[in-house]
């Protein structure tokens, strides 16, 4: 029951998570202040606090847009080579 929660206040319990010093990076795990944007140990994109203390990953839409381009270029490659 004497369990160490890195991050928590001394007042924070588990009924009100939302009260925390710090948060973690989701890719490295260092710790970081609340109001940071951008890991300074691996440079990505980190949101708001979780209840679990960790920052929450931002959606990299980028990501997204290119995979679907790519996707639509190998369909339109396979109906050209092959039909």
């Amino acid at each position: 029951m004497g369990r160490f929660k890195a991050g928590i206040s001394a007042e924070a319990s588990d009924k009100n998570p939302e009260k925390f010093l710090m948060k973690r990076c989701p890719h490295c795990f260092v710790s970081l202040e609340l109001d940071v944007s951008r890991c300074y140990s691996c440079k990505t994109r980190v949101g708001h606090v979780d209840k679990h203390g960790k920052a929450r990953k931002k959606i990299n839409w980028y990501s997204y847009a290119v995979c679907i381009v790519a996707w639509g270029a190998l369909i339109l490659y396979v109906r050209w080579a092959f039909f």
